[in-house]
């Protein structure tokens, strides 16, 4: 009996996941089609060599896939251990540095990283400054907002936003300072989005919140822990 010809267009995760599911099948002769230069999709580890007191030293660098966790990837992990890739566990924080005197004229920067409260005032000055705790204040609004946001879309009763919102009517909306937006938000989302400021704020704020929930972006305690692949994300393609 001639076998079933099956062809999975695209050599991402989800095109090698898929005939890494179909293999099991004698019966299926699967071709993968990949357009790209190569095999892996978002996933690819480069070779980066620096010159070190210790002589050349070789770093494999990965440009797109970095991190996953339990909560959020339960099959690709599960995946991962049936496979015997190598994870590791993986340090997620965030910082901001931003040179405020390009707006304001005058010799002004503002500093904090999300560790904890020491980080988080780790420029002292900020104690004394209202727009930094306004920041705060907004950070933690905006979490609230932002959860049940998530929430109301798994029960599709709107009620904290718009149908198809855009991030900028959101937050010009429930009036969030330029402090919040300036020195947390945009360069938070830019983190995560590879993109202009003027094409993120254009997003629908539902698909900004669902993403932050899922990932446990919207709680300042009990965060999933991360984890990373030994070697990059060239050892799972």
């Amino acid at each position: 009996m001639a076998k079933k010809k099956v062809a999975i267009v695209g050599a991402g995760i989800s095109g090698l996941g898929c005939a890494y599911a179909l293999r099991q099948h004698p019966d299926l002769e699967i071709t993968i089609f990949e357009a790209g230069k190569h095999i892996g999709g978002h996933s690819n580890t480069v070779d980066i060599t620096l010159n070190t007191s210790n002589g050349p030293m070789t770093y494999g660098v990965d440009t797109g896939f970095l991190v996953f966790n339990r909560k959020t990837y339960p099959r690709l992990v599960r995946l991962f251990e049936e496979i015997g890739v190598p994870i590791a566990p993986s340090e997620m924080s965030f910082s901001v540095s931003i040179d405020a005197s390009q707006k304001s004229g005058r010799a002004q920067k503002i500093e904090w990283a999300g560790n904890d409260l020491n980080s988080f005032f780790g420029q002292r000055s900020n104690l004394l400054s209202p727009s930094f705790w306004r920041m705060a204040y907004d950070i933690l609004r905006f979490n609230r907002l932002a959860t049940k946001l998530a929430e109301e879309q798994i029960s599709d009763k709107l009620e904290y936003s718009e149908p198809d919102e855009r991030i900028k009517d959101f937050l010009d909306r429930n009036r969030f300072s330029p402090s919040f937006r300036e020195n947390y938000f945009l360069p938070m989302i830019g983190a995560i989005w590879s993109c202009s400021v003027e094409q993120m704020l254009e997003f629908p704020i539902q698909t900004m919140v669902r993403f932050c929930h899922n990932h446990g972006l919207l709680q300042i305690q009990n965060r999933p822990q991360w984890l990373t692949i030994k070697g990059g994300s060239r050892e799972y393609v």
